[in-house]
């Protein structure tokens, strides 16, 4: 989630709780589509041929997320920790600017895959990581796009159930896109991990994830959700413990799997 409180917030400053050295070769600024829309791509440090890719999806309007707080999401020093991580385990990671939050990651999806050559990344092997108000976009693209191998998605909103208007309601008031009408977006056939934080504090969130892993058992859809029961909001950045770089170690462990790195 975001509020007015700028830089100073610890989820935009804070590094990732859990690192490994990485000194690989970082391509900054590229534009996917004008000079609004560009992305970072972290590669691995030993390439022995095309990497597969992790692209860090995010959920709100670059130029309304820069006037709030000042940075664009892809400047918050997590997503840059969270990059470097996945790259130092193999995988090149992207993150990226946007305007239009819903429809740019296609944007950029396809000129990933179109220039995986130049980029030297696998385009059979792209998977999505994502987190808080930014996971229903997430969502949404791997309901669009089921050519995305898997995806970890860390303490965030889901997917209203037909009774429910908790997460239409929640983008509402905090700015971040929800591009769903329920159920009918389940990406039903796509490997995803869901880590959720005991302990977060936004009201609904935790029942969005319950209903999100009922509706994959009835589905029998490829879904593990994984139970942090001390877990806050934003466990990766603001707590070290044992257990939180567990986590992080985890959704590591899990994109490698799927991504058929070892």
């Amino acid at each position: 989630m975001t509020d007015d409180s700028g830089t100073a917030n610890p989820l935009f400053s804070n590094p990732l709780a859990y690192q490994l050295p990485y000194a690989g070769e970082v391509r900054e600024g590229i534009s996917y589509a004008d000079d609004s829309r560009v992305f970072d791509i972290y590669l691995p440090e030993q390439l022995d041929g095309p990497a597969p890719v992790v692209v860090l999806v995010t959920g709100y309007p670059d130029p309304g997320f820069e006037k709030r707080l000042g940075m664009k999401q892809m400047q918050i020093q997590a997503y840059k920790d969270w990059a470097k991580l996945f790259a130092a385990s193999g995988m090149a990671a992207v993150i990226y600017s946007n305007v239009d939050p819903v429809e740019d990651p296609f944007t950029l999806l396809n000129f990933l895959r179109s220039e995986a050559g130049q980029l030297q990344i696998d385009p059979a092997r792209i998977a999505l990581w994502s987190c808080s108000a930014n996971v229903p976009n997430a969502i949404h693209v791997l309901h669009k796009d089921p050519a995305v191998r898997c995806a970890a998605l860390l303490y965030g909103f889901m997917l209203d159930a037909a009774d429910s208007t908790v997460l239409q309601e929640t983008a509402q008031t905090f700015g971040f896109a929800n591009p769903h009408e329920g159920m009918e977006n389940y990406p039903e056939n796509t490997p995803i991990l869901v880590i959720r934080a005991g302990k977060d504090e936004f009201p609904g969130l935790n029942e969005s994830i319950d209903i999100f892993e009922k509706e994959a058992v009835a589905r029998n859809s490829p879904v593990s959700v994984i139970r942090y029961p001390e877990g806050v909001h934003g466990f990766d950045i603001l707590d070290d413990s044992r257990r939180s770089i567990e986590m992080i170690k985890l959704c590591v462990g899990f994109l490698r799997l799927r991504l058929n790195v070892y």
